[in-house]
C-alpha cells in the first residue's frame, strides 16, 4: 500500500459515498484535491433530489 492518507466519505446512513486515496504529491495540489471532492459532494446531492 502507498503511503499517504485516505478519506472515506459517507452519508448519513453510512453508506460509502466516496473514497479518495491522497498521497503526499496529491496533497501537493489542492486545486485538483478540492475539485474532485466538490465534485464528489455535488454527485451526492444530485442523487438525494
Amino acid at each position: 500500500m502507498k503511503s499517504g492518507y485516505r478519506l472515506v466519505i459517507v452519508d448519513t446512513a453510512g453508506v460509502l459515498v466516496s473514497e479518495f486515496q491522497l498521497t503526499e504529491n496529491a496533497l501537493a495540489q489542492p486545486e485538483a484535491f478540492v475539485a474532485a471532492l466538490r465534485q464528489a459532494v455535488e454527485d451526492v446531492e444530485e442523487e438525494e433530489s
